[in-house]
């Protein structure tokens, strides 16, 4: 019962994400394109590029792999952060 919870949590969160990366970037640049991670190896050091880690906070946590000059944002506290986001920046979330 306990891993079943679990993986509804999981699932849930990961709706949300996803539907918080599709809303941020169809409402603030009018599209949502999804890319590779060559893609985003060879874009890294674009000055325009910001990295979100909008993973959950155990997610994070339990992680050994975190993209270097990703900034870390909780998906919990969206409200909280959303609007400080810089307009003139590519948004990567992931």
């Amino acid at each position: 019962m306990e891993k079943a919870h679990g993986l509804k949590r999981t699932l849930l969160i990961f709706f949300l994400v996803t539907g918080f990366s599709i809303f941020l970037s169809a409402q603030a640049f009018g599209q949502v394109k999804k890319i590779t991670i060559n893609q985003l190896l060879e874009s890294l050091e674009n000055p325009e590029l910001l990295i979100l880690d909008v993973r959950t906070t155990g997610s994070w946590q339990a992680s050994d792999k975190k993209i270097k000059g990703a900034v870390r944002k909780n998906p919990k506290t969206f409200d909280s952060w959303a609007n400080d986001l810089p307009k003139n920046k590519v948004l990567t979330l992931y």
